[in-house]
Formats: structure tokens, sequence, C-alpha cells
């Protein structure tokens, strides 16, 4: 038996909604319509993020709004007019995609890449931050609401062309090889890693099986040409501004202006091999043949400005030799990194490049000791002819060549060629000097000024240059021969210094000339000579010689005692 319906409480109310009568505005009530409609959006919504978190098909109207693309690109995507529905992928199969979602899709992936910067080569490292960022915070968005639909893999194709259309504009637009170095390592490494496509909350997607590798394939091919292109650009204008700075550079007064033109360059074709090692395994020897090709063009630059400053320098009252020690240093130490690290670069083209350096490097000695020469012709022709026994030559050698701790291996190369041209050139003004004359100002006892001014010569090029050869050994062995009296004696003495003391064959004149102008006769001289073993024994008497230049025994002349 149903019970009667109460209705006290609708008469209480009437007095209420009396009261209240000015809410009311021929007969609608505005408060209970905005509630009403706003309840009824919240209900909508529910229903509509509900029916987006479902597998129900979904409509073009739904999905546009799903990825935010504009009312005016959901029209244009329509075919004649209709909407059309996606139903979820089928388990054996792949979906049955309607082309206006698939415009669709394509729209929206174009209108979330960001565009590329004005100052590409500057902000490259910047952008492709940001297309990453944009890339995976779309897939992971809009991942769990179109996979179970079957769209998920369209999401990707599209997102995969739109960035391989985006590098391919990247790519032509780049100029520098350090920014094409960049995305060739963003496109192996960024982009199939952890941090893009194989993010761990893309992993139940897999979205790396979805993507057309043969597209970057493609760009690759296009990079590495570009690459190459660029390296070889970015290596000669570098280069350039190099040497430019090295001509601009008067000075060199501390180790990084000592040091610095050969590490820049080093380090810098360094730079690009390491870059081309990252990229693949046949990369590197292309770069470096490109890096060598150009260093070849800035070598013989930097021979031909470097001939002409040296030359000037060699010239002045005062040179300044540490452009000429500098001078060795470079290109000793590109030679060597040419020789270590040009391995897989033309035989011909290496052998080129080193034979540029030691020609450098021959040409700098060439002019230091003809410093050295002046230097020692200066001080000897006013040694051997003054009253003075004070031998300043060594202190001048310290002055032109002051001990630097960065330039110790070319100082000791240096005055081991200046030792043995100083010792040459000492003999030679020694035998041109009348005998008489120089007993006069030295004493009697010649050899004894001799031992000492060659030992004071191997002291100071101990001091100037530790280690380095002892060449003094046949100035010593012509003081012992001035010293002795014993005609056996100086028989032994004169195989001591054919045997161990000469360096060039050419020497062995020396010892018919000393014992000439020791004062022995024609005789004596003979006998000595003949008491050599014969591969010991000196070529026919030269007679006299004309003063020339060059060695000091083809300016010897046969000077008689007096």
């Amino acid at each position: 038996m149903w019970k009667k319906r109460r209705v006290q409480r609708n008469d209480s109310r009437t007095p209420l909604m009396t009261e209240n009568n000015n809410n009311v505005q021929d007969g609608f009530n505005m408060t209970d319509s905005r509630y009403n409609s706003s309840l009824a959006q919240n209900t909508l919504n529910t229903h509509r993020e509900r029916r987006l978190q479902s597998k129900d098909e979904i409509t073009l109207q739904e999905l546009a709004e799903l990825l935010d693309v504009a009312p005016d690109d959901i029209a244009n995507t329509f075919e004649d007019g209709c909407w059309c529905a996606i139903q979820p992928e089928p388990k054996s199969g792949q979906p049955n995609l309607k082309p206006n979602f698939v415009s669709l899709i394509k729209r929206s992936a174009s209108k979330h890449f960001p565009e590329p910067p004005t100052a590409l080569d500057q902000n490259l490292h910047q952008h492709l931050q940001r297309v990453q960022d944009t890339v995976l915070h779309e897939l992971v968005r809009l991942g769990p609401l179109l996979e179970p639909r079957g769209l998920m893999g369209c999401l990707i194709d599209c997102y995969h062309h739109q960035t391989c259309d985006h590098l391919k504009d990247l790519l032509q637009n780049t100029t520098s090889a350090n920014s094409t170095f960049m995305l060739i390592n963003w496109v192996q490494h960024i982009y199939q890693s952890q941090e893009l496509l194989g993010h761990p909350d893309l992993q139940e997607m897999d979205p790396i099986k979805k993507v057309d590798v043969l597209l970057f394939q493609e760009w690759a091919v296009k990079a590495k040409e570009k690459l190459l292109e660029n390296v070889e650009k970015d290596v000669r204008k570098s280069l350039e501004n190099i040497l430019q700075a090295e001509i601009d550079e008067k000075h060199c007064d501390c180790e990084e202006a000592y040091v610095k033109l050969y590490v820049d360059i080093i380090q810098y074709i360094d730079a690009m091999h390491n870059g081309a090692k990252k990229i693949s395994p046949d990369l590197p020897d292309r770069v470096q043949e490109i890096c060598f090709q150009e260093l070849r063009v800035f070598v013989r630059r930097y021979i031909d400005e470097q001939t002409e400053v040296l030359g000037k320098k060699a010239e002045m009252d005062e040179p300044e030799t540490i452009h000429f020690l500098k001078t060795l240093k470079t290109c000793k130490e590109l030679k060597q990194h040419v020789q270590t690290k040009g391995a897989g670069t033309r035989t011909s083209l290496l052998k080129e490049l080193v034979g540029m350096f030691e020609n450098m490097e021959a040409s700098t000695l060439a002019l230091l000791m003809g410093i050295v020469t002046d230097i020692a012709e200066s001080h000897l022709k006013k040694y051997f002819k003054s009253d003075n026994k004070r031998f300043f030559l060594c202190a001048d050698l310290e002055r032109h060549f002051p001990k630097l701790p960065y330039s110790v291996d070319e100082q000791k190369r240096v005055m081991d060629e200046a030792y043995k041209l100083i010792v040459r050139i000492y003999i030679k003004h020694l035998l041109r000097s009348s005998r008489s004359k120089l007993k006069k100002r030295w004493g009697s006892d010649i050899g004894k000024t001799v031992r000492e001014d060659a030992e004071l010569l191997h002291r100071t090029f101990t001091d100037l240059a530790p280690g380095v050869q002892q060449w003094n050994l046949t100035l010593l062995q012509v003081a012992e021969i001035l010293e002795c009296n014993s005609l056996e004696v100086l028989k032994m003495d004169g195989a001591t210094m054919q045997r161990h003391c000469l360096t060039v064959s050419e020497d062995m004149v020396l010892l018919p000339n000393l014992l000439r102008w020791k004062g022995l006769s024609k005789w004596k001289v003979t006998e000595v000579l003949n008491a050599l073993p014969p591969d010991l024994q000196p070529g026919p008497d030269p007679g006299p010689q004309p003063r020339c230049i060059g060695s000091w025994y083809s300016c010897f002349t046969c000077l008689c005692c007096r």
C-alpha cells in the first residue's frame, strides 16, 4: 500500500520563494541557471576525459582538441565536410587511418615543432635541446591516449618525418664544422637514446622500432659530405687566423708566446680528428687528410713569412735568437705531430710536409750559425791580435743565448752546432796567426793558453746547454801537440787526433798544418805523418790554400815558423 506524499516541506518554501522573488525575472531563475550550466560543463568534461581514456572510437573534433590544433586546421582536414571516426587498432593488423586524421596529426607535429633560431651556429645546442624536449613531451603526453586507439604509430611517424625534414634544413644552414659535428652527434647519440625515443616513459610503445631508419641513413650520407666541406673551410680559415696572429706578435718573452703557434695548430687539428672519431670509424682519416692538406698550405705561407722575418733579424747588430729557437721548436713539434698522427694520410703528403719542416729547420739553423760565426769571427780576430788575453767570446755567447727553461732542447741543439763551429774558427785563427808574435803576447807556452781557452769554452757551453757533447777535444789535442817536445810522443798524439777528435775526412789536413805551424822541419813532419796507421794517413799535401768561407780546414795556410 503506497504511502501518501508529504507536502509540508514544499509548503514551507513558499514564503522563502516569495521573499526572494527579486531573483526571478519573467519566470527564469538566474542562480539555478548558472549552477546547472557549470554542472553540465563539468559533466561533459568528465565524460570527454573518460571517453579519451577509454578505447572507444574518437571523433576528429576530440582528436583535434587532444592535439591542440586550431579549428581552422581542423576544417582543412575534412573530406567533403564529413566527420570521420577511427576505430581502435585491431590486434591482427594496422588500423585503417583516414587521411584527415593523418593530416591532423601531421599538422599538430608541425605546429609544435620549434622554429630554427636566426643565428643557427651560435644557438644550435639550445635549439636541439628544445627539439628534444618538445618531441619527448608530446610523445609522453599523447602516448597513453593514442596508443589504445592505434594512433601512436602515426604520431611517432609524423614526428619522425618532421624531425628528419627539420634536420635537413638545419644541415643545409650550418656553416661551421663544430655545428655539423654537434648535429650529427645529436642524431647518433641523443635521438634514439634514453633521452628521447628510448625514454623510460615510452618503453611500452617502443617508438624506436617504429621509426624509418632509412631516412636517417640518407641524411647521414649528406651530413658527412657537408661536414667535410665545413672542415676544409674552417681549418683553412682558422690556420689563416693563427698565422696572422703569429705575424702580428712581435715579441716572444714568455713560454706561452714560445709554444702558442704549434699548440694552437695541433689542438685545432686534434679537435677535428677527435670529433670525427665519435661519428664513424672511416671518417677520422678523411678529416685528417683534409687537415694536413690545409696544413701544407699554412706551412708554405709560414715558411715564406719566417724566412723573410728571420733573415732580417739575422742582419741586426743584436739579433734576438729566441725567435730562431721558437721556429726550430715549432717545426719540430709540427713535424712530430704529422709523423705520429698521419697513419691514414697519403704517404706523399706526409713526406712533403716532413721535408718542408726539415728544410725550414736547416735554414733556421744556418741563420743561427751565421750569427754565431759573426760573433766568433769578431772576437777571435781581435783576440789573436791583442795583448789582452781575456776571452770575451764566452760572455758574448751567454748574452746572445740566455738560458730559458722552456727552450732547453732547442738551445742544446744550437749550442751543439755552435760549439763545433767555434772550435773550428778558433783553430783557423790560431793557425793564421804568426807564432812568433803570439809568443810575445801570450808567452812561450802557447799550448797552455789554448788549453785554458778550450776548458773555458766547455764550461760556457755546458752551462748554456747542460749535457752538450764535448767538442773541445780537438782543441785540447792541439794544445797537447803544441806543448809536446818529443817526436815519439808527437806520433802518438797525432794518431789520437786523427782517430778521435776529427769529424770529417777533410779535417785530416789539420795535423800536417799544425805540425808545420808548431815549427817542425819538413822531414820531422813527414816522419810523424808516416808513423800514422794507413787509414789515418792524410791526403796529399794541400799546399797553400786561399782564404775562403767554409770549414776551418779549407782556410789553413802553410805558415813558416818565425
